[in-house]
């Protein structure tokens, strides 16, 4: 048949067919698992980055609700006299944010309490040396006078302390008046290798309670607010469970024994006030209810301590109560005789 090439079929050998099954056969068993090798590749970073995400997130809400509840204390320290006990009651009593069942509340404080402590505010200001220089010291625990605070600066400037402060604290009666705290919370992580990257790292915290926090997987949360204070401030000791402490310069963890007041320099007495608390008669505002917090309040909340509107040289004006003007912040591009009237 010209013009085709014929091909005849010629069967193949049941010993040939059998070694190409088997080559086969192997080729294919060298190559199980390959796919779900290659889905694990990608599979395990995205869901690394998707539960990590999912543990930032609830980091930066609890970050921001821990402000929310340091400021509601805050507001029941300048109203009662910077009471470590009213700062306590206030601030518990505004984690419901954070967990509205109260079972669960209750659940979570006993585990955090396994730390020695469930957590911590320390009261950075009014500092013991500013009871020294400030306060005035009747029987019973010394305090700073909120009212007259511009006569009481014109009385410092008469003594010849430079721009108004103290020879031991540095800080005007203005700054005196200020409620400084600074709260430590700790946060048990979400995701068990979390927990293991925090112990790790536990010992390259600086801070003493902080350290203890990360050693047992908690990772510690750090948050500072200022208010002025709109009551006088009282030189209260710690309380004995360690929630709410004086921090002191000798001691990083503020667990030191209560802010103790030391020979000072007061000013000369001031007029007494109508509705200034009598001396030696002190009421203990641990014991009085506690605001709601619905009020406003200046001051702000921040990581470094600085507050809004307020530096490192000056604190916002209080209001005395008593029908005066505010007392004008301590800025120390400030004249000392722009700091209050005649």
């Amino acid at each position: 048949m010209r013009g085709y090439l014929i091909q005849t079929h010629r069967p193949v050998p049941a010993t040939d067919r059998r070694r190409h099954q088997a080559v086969c056969l192997h080729s294919a068993r060298q190559q199980r698992g390959v796919g779900m090798a290659g889905f694990l590749l990608v599979a395990m970073p995205m869901l690394s980055l998707g539960l990590g995400g999912a543990e930032l997130a609830h980091w930066m809400n609890l970050r921001q609700t821990l402000s929310l509840n340091l400021m509601d204390a805050a507001r029941a320290g300048i109203t009662r006299q910077a009471s470590p006990g009213a700062i306590a009651a206030a601030f518990e009593q505004s984690l419901h944010r954070l967990y509205p069942n109260h079972t669960a509340q209750s659940r979570v404080l006993a585990n955090q309490a396994s730390l020695g402590i469930p957590w911590q505010i320390r009261i950075l200001q009014p500092t013991a040396t500013a009871f020294a220089d400030h306060a005035d010291h009747p029987a019973g625990l010394a305090r700073i006078r909120n009212d007259y605070q511009a006569l009481q600066h014109q009385q410092r400037l008469t003594q010849g302390w430079p721009q108004g402060r103290g020879p031991q604290s540095g800080q005007t009666i203005q700054q005196a008046n200020t409620l400084s705290l600074e709260l430590w919370w700790p946060q048990q992580a979400l995701l068990p290798p979390t927990a293991g990257l925090i112990r790790a790292l536990a010992d390259l915290h600086p801070d003493p309670l902080a350290r203890r926090m990360m050693q047992h997987g908690y990772l510690p949360f750090k948050r500072r607010l200022t208010l002025s204070m709109q009551s006088d401030p009282l030189n209260w000791p710690d309380l004995p469970d360690g929630r709410v402490v004086h921090a002191t310069p000798g001691t990083a963890n503020g667990s030191a024994p209560g802010n103790q007041p030391l020979p000072g320099n007061p000013a000369p007495p001031l007029p007494a006030m109508p509705d200034s608390p009598a001396t030696g008669n002190v009421p203990n505002p641990s014991t009085e209810p506690i605001p709601d917090g619905t009020g406003a309040s200046p001051g702000a909340a921040s990581d470094d301590g600085n507050p809004a509107g307020a530096n490192n040289e000056g604190v916002p004006g209080s209001d005395t109560g008593d029908g005066q003007a505010p007392a004008p912040g301590t800025d120390a591009g400030t004249p000392p005789d722009a700091l209050c009237a005649p």
